[in-house]
C-alpha cells in the first residue's frame, strides 16, 4: 500500500510550472520535538484546481501517494520521490484562526474543502 497522509500549513503561495497542469504546493508540518518538517506536493485534475486557490497560512490535509520520478538535467539522471495528492481538504482558512471551533476548524467556508482526484 502506498499511502501518505500530512496535515500542515501552506508556506508558500502555490504555482502551476510550465503547461499548467501541475499544482505545486508546500506546507510545513510539526516534525518530532516541536520543529518543523517541511514538504512539497504536487496535485492534479480537481485537486490542482483547488490547491492552486489555497493561501498562505491556510491549513490543509491531504491523502495522497509517494511517486519515483526519473529525468535528466544536464546531462545527469535524476531520480527524486514525489508526494502526488489524491485528496484535498481545507481544515481552516488563514484568516479564521481566531474565530475556529473545535479541533477541525469548524465554520462554513466559501469553497468545497474535499476535493479528490477523477
Amino acid at each position: 500500500m502506498n499511502v501518505v497522509m500530512l496535515v500542515g500549513e501552506v508556506t508558500d503561495r502555490p504555482f502551476r510550472p510550465g503547461n499548467g497542469a501541475r499544482t505545486v504546493v508546500k506546507i510545513k508540518t510539526k516534525g518530532a520535538g516541536g520543529t518543523p518538517d517541511h514538504f512539497e506536493f504536487d496535485a492534479f485534475g480537481q485537486p490542482g484546481d483547488f490547491g492552486a486557490r489555497l493561501f498562505v497560512g491556510d491549513v490543509i490535509a491531504i491523502t495522497g501517494r509517494l511517486e519515483d520520478r526519473t529525468y535528466t538535467e544536464d546531462g545527469e539522471q535524476v531520480t527524486e520521490l514525489r508526494i502526488v495528492a489524491q485528496f484535498i481538504e481545507l481544515v481552516t482558512r488563514a484568516g479564521d484562526r481566531a474565530g475556529r471551533h473545535g479541533s477541525q476548524g469548524g465554520g462554513a467556508h466559501a469553497e468545497p474543502a474535499h476535493h479528490d482526484a477523477d
